[in-house]
């Protein structure tokens, strides 16, 4: 029974537990009757020990046999009593146990919050065009070319800006405090945007051949740790300069990019082709962008509308799930985690607000398929499966094995679950200008 119950919070309860004498004792006797029937003891026939020389002889077994039975039907009861969703293992304190005693127990726990959602209808959504404009057709085309120049060698003169300058590049780090690294033939547009300014600034006016040095003080906020709130000192090798010459544009080009890596180019392949190509690409890019657009709207309305707390334990999940995604990224791009300066801790507090904002949102978005009874049948998700193992170049049937095996095919049915809310949310939503 309990003996006292403490709503301390939306996501933490404290529970005291009393267990009545006569209710250990009855457990006491089952559990000591079923271990009798496994016991062998030199001078008894099989099941014949006596109960008492199997409570003295294997006293914490049945101790513990008994703890976990009577706890654990304890605390059932009660979460079914108070409608609670628990999350994690419960913590167990105080804990008072005899034989022939009644047993008294303290529970901290957390559980899921409830949500009643409210007001999630009419939400307003951005209006958004997925129409690709012709400057946008003509900005892509433009990297279309820069995608098939040409490199021609300039001689006679130093570097000015708008030149390709092929390097070779050595980095240290005077303070001791990185790797040093090293990157050879690499091609830098001299006063380009994505040249490093002081690299720039050194090769300008300079002619092959000459090898520059200079220091760099990278800020604490970059992106890249490795440079971050360090001191790198460059030695830049000028071996080349080089003018780019785009193609023109024109019918030869758009076959050119029109012909697949195997195969020949569509019949009548010309520029109006080639435009009209990069146009429907860009419009499929344009109604992601305007669906992710409405998506991130909906979201943040209902965040608006519903103050939910972020149970402990379901933060830290997401928390470790976003650093598992990150040291698999790092692995894939050849980093090796060992000897990489990783700050995990650092990472961690950084992941923190969004995986905070996620459980939130699923726990609304949860809560409105509950209500909206939205549901996905075996059939839906044997068909996601089977467009996911298609997509992983795998077969239907080892993907599912996988996913069963790791206990994470219900995890497949809910994420289908949830996508299948906020669809619902954006058919329901109000489209503004």
């Amino acid at each position: 029974m309990i003996t006292s119950y403490v709503d301390e919070s939306p996501t933490k309860k404290v529970f005291t537990f009393e267990v009545p004498a006569d209710d250990v004792r009855k457990a006491t006797d089952r559990t000591v009757k079923a271990l009798a029937k496994q016991v062998r003891l030199p001078g008894f026939r099989p099941g014949k020990v006596p109960p008492e020389m199997i409570k003295r002889r294997f006293a914490e077994e049945v101790k513990g046999e008994v703890l976990e039975h009577l706890i654990q039907a304890t605390v059932g009861e009660a979460l079914r009593e108070k409608h609670l969703v628990p999350l994690g293992k419960p913590k167990i304190g105080d804990l008072k146990f005899a034989f022939e005693e009644p047993l008294s127990f303290r529970v901290d726990l957390e559980v899921r919050p409830a949500v009643e959602p409210k007001d999630y209808r009419g939400l307003k959504v951005p209006a958004g065009s997925a129409v690709p404009t012709d400057a946008e057709i003509d900005a892509f085309i433009g990297r279309i070319r820069e995608g098939h120049a040409t490199y021609e060698p300039i001689e006679g003169r130093a570097a000015v800006d708008g030149d390709f300058a092929l390097v070779d590049i050595k980095g240290s780090f005077p303070k001791g405090d990185g790797k040093d690294f090293e990157a050879e033939k690499t091609m830098v547009e001299v006063g380009g945007e994505h040249t490093m300014p002081e690299l720039s600034a050194q090769v300008r006016n300079a002619e092959p051949g000459v090898t520059v040095t200079f220091q760099k003080d990278w800020a604490a906020d970059v992106p890249d740790k490795n440079f971050a709130g360090k001191t790198v000192l460059y030695t830049v090798h000028l071996v080349a300069l080089k003018a780019r010459v785009l193609p023109t544009l024109d019918d030869e080009l758009a076959r050119l990019v029109l012909t697949p890596r195997d195969g020949e180019a569509a019949e009548g392949a010309n520029l109006a082709m080639l435009r009209e190509k990069v146009a429907e690409s860009l419009k499929r890019e344009k109604e992601q962008a305007v669906k992710e657009a409405r998506r991130r709207a909906v979201l943040d309305g209902l965040l608006a509308l519903h103050e939910v707390p972020a149970p402990e334990t379901m933060v830290e999940s997401e928390v470790d799930s976003a650093l598992k995604d990150y040291a698999r990224h790092l692995t894939r791009e050849g980093v090796d985690l060992k000897d990489a300066q990783v700050d995990w801790n650092s990472l961690r507090k950084e992941a923190r607000p969004s995986a905070e904002r996620r459980v939130k949102e699923y726990l609304i978005l949860d809560a409105i398929g509950d209500k909206e009874s939205v549901t996905v049948t075996d059939t839906e998700l044997d068909a996601e499966l089977k467009r996911r193992a298609q997509a992983m170049d795998l077969t239907f049937g080892d993907l599912k094995g996988a996913l069963v095996k790791a206990d994470r095919l219900e995890g497949v049915r809910e994420e289908l679950r949830i996508d299948r809310v906020l669809d619902f949310l954006l058919a329901e939503a109000a489209v503004v200008l």
